[in-house]
């Protein structure tokens, strides 16, 4: 049951072997069952609390810690200040909000509240619109200390503004810059207190609701399976979004609307966490359970050694096959009639049925041509003639279509067939690198006749990023974006996204289908040795 406490503004024989037996079976039988029931109750991923009252129709939710000190470690990376897009704003985690009211936080607010905080961002209504014209927002803050969060608020709150099954909604005074704004609550929910604090009082009135219902996001049975998938350590950030209502705002948003993710997916959980060399981020994705069965992928092992170790990026799975059936229509759709368009073939009759092993896709530069990126395929097959038999189809459409030359040579120990431009500029080359590999190039043509000296397996930086790759991966290697750019496939970055991604070195995002739902991520950000503080660094440590 759901219950409140407002603050006070006014004032503050002999013993048988059968017997022996028996006591003794109960004792293990009791022992046993505690043991698997606390760690069942242990072994669970936490969640966090303001997740209880946060509304399921919230767009996203963020949970921050509360304590200063993994910020002020963060802070001496130097990350921040190389993002232009973060512009802080003035709420109570912000440079300006930890002396809101002319509170100490540390000394005022820290010693009461949780180690978490959670923002909750909620829908633009008309209603909201009349509060304020920026999006609605609340932030969860659980208390440790009813009296003193009471005695707290005596300082920071104003006159009543309405009463909500005996919660009281004050007006929030000396938050923001204007007085007059805002609105603030202290709240109960089961055995845990929150102070409640938004711009607007139409968001709190959400969230006590939720509260009075007992039906927040996390008494969703998808999102507690969803967590149940990370790891249980308590990571810097959690993030949470409703991906169709996220997305359906967006797409009302007058000023824009973002690239659509595709439309099967319905929600992901992230953690982000951070190391003196890197960043992990973990993530879960699902569906909704009337789709067709997610299937395991399996591991690209032999692809990533076929490839330089200067590859720009590189994306692999272990089964197209089984990559495809994964693949939401949306995306299928989009693939199916672009090769439509580019070659005249069917994607489905006439590539798929043989892709049935390991696929990889990758950027590699070519020094010689200072570093202008080819686009190279591989694949893998069991079924060879049906797919020699699809080339040959491509190089009639080749020819054809696009009125380019199609050159075949008798090479050892596989033959190529190169595609040249009028009057005979190389633009794309395919062959087999045995019997069962095939590649395929487009733009300047590198030599695939023999492997490379040093493979992208054995790069440090791939190896850092990409320790353990499950399924599907995919590798970006962002400190050779710079000497990449001005060229047709990577034109020049805007100065702004250039600095953002100076402090990294490496991108690495493995996935893995964890069931027929949900699908599993671990993304590594490898950091640059400048952007790491001397005190953290490994003695001689070094990363290209």
């Amino acid at each position: 049951m759901t219950t409140q406490s407002q603050p006070s503004v006014g004032s503050r024989p002999q013993v048988r072997p059968w017997l022996v037996g028996g006591v003794a079976l109960v004792i293990v039988g009791t022992a046993t069952a505690a043991g698997v029931f606390l760690w069942q109750r242990f072994s669970q991923r936490p969640i966090a609390p303001g997740m209880a009252i946060a509304p399921n129709n919230a767009l996203l939710t963020l949970t921050l810690p509360t304590d200063p000190q993994p910020w002020e470690a963060l802070a001496q990376t130097g990350l921040l200040r190389a993002q232009p897009w973060l512009n802080p704003t003035y709420d109570p985690l912000s440079p300006e909000g930890v002396n809101l009211a002319q509170l100490d936080y540390l000394k005022d607010v820290r010693p009461f509240i949780g180690d978490r905080a959670t923002l909750v961002l909620l829908p633009i209504t008309p209603e909201s619109v009349k509060e304020s014209p920026v999006p609605p927002y609340i932030w969860v803050v659980p208390t440790l200390n009813v009296p003193m969060g009471e005695q707290l608020l005596q300082s920071v709150i104003g006159d009543p503004i309405t009463e909500i099954k005996e919660v009281k909604i004050f007006r929030a005074k000396g938050i923001l810059p204007d007085p007059h704004s805002g609105a603030i609550a202290l709240l109960k929910h089961q055995d845990q207190a929150y102070i409640l604090w938004s711009q607007h009082q139409s968001a709190l009135q959400q969230v006590i609701a939720t509260a009075q219902a007992n039906n927040g996001i996390a008494s969703q049975p998808t999102y507690q399976r969803a967590i149940k998938g990370l790891s249980d350590h308590r990571p810097l950030v959690e993030l949470y979004v409703n991906l169709p209502t996220f997305l359906a705002s967006q797409m009302a948003a007058p000023e824009g609307s973002l690239p659509e993710p595709p439309r099967e997916l319905q929600g992901i959980v992230l953690t982000a966490d951070m190391t003196p060399e890197q960043i992990e981020v973990e993530a879960v994705t699902w569906r909704p359970e009337q789709n067709q069965a997610l299937v395991r992928e399996g591991q690209s092992r032999e692809l990533s050694r076929l490839v330089p170790e200067t590859t720009l990026a590189f994306y692999a799975t272990g089964s197209f096959k089984n990559l495809w059936q994964n693949t939401p229509a949306s995306v299928k759709e989009t693939i199916a009639s672009t090769v439509k368009d580019l070659t005249g073939l069917d994607w489905q009759q006439a590539f798929v049925p043989w892709m049935d092993g390991e696929f990889a896709a990758a950027f590699v530069p070519l020094p010689a041509l200072g570093n202008v990126p080819s686009l190279l395929f591989l694949a893998q097959t069991s079924d060879r003639p049906q797919a020699s038999q699809t080339l040959s189809q491509l190089d009639t459409q080749i020819r054809d279509r696009l009125r380019w030359q199609v050159q075949q040579t008798a090479t050892d120990p596989q033959p190529l067939t190169t595609w040249r431009l009028p009057p005979g500029l190389p633009v794309g080359q395919h062959g087999w690198l045995n019997d069962q590999i095939l590649f395929l190039g487009l733009g300047p043509l590198m030599d695939m006749s023999r492997r490379p000296e040093r493979s992208l397996a054995d790069s440090p930086l791939y190896r850092a990023v990409l320790p353990q790759p499950k399924d599907t991966q995919f590798y970006l290697n962002l400190s050779n974006l710079q000497s990449l750019q001005n060229n047709l496939l990577l034109p020049e970055l805007a100065p702004q996204v250039a600095r953002s991604l100076q402090p990294f070195a490496a991108l690495g995002i493995t996935s893995h289908v964890r069931d027929n739902q949900f699908t599993h991520y671990i993304a590594r950000i490898r950091l640059k040795p400048t952007s790491i503080p001397v005190s953290s660094a490994k003695r001689g440590e070094t990363l290209n």
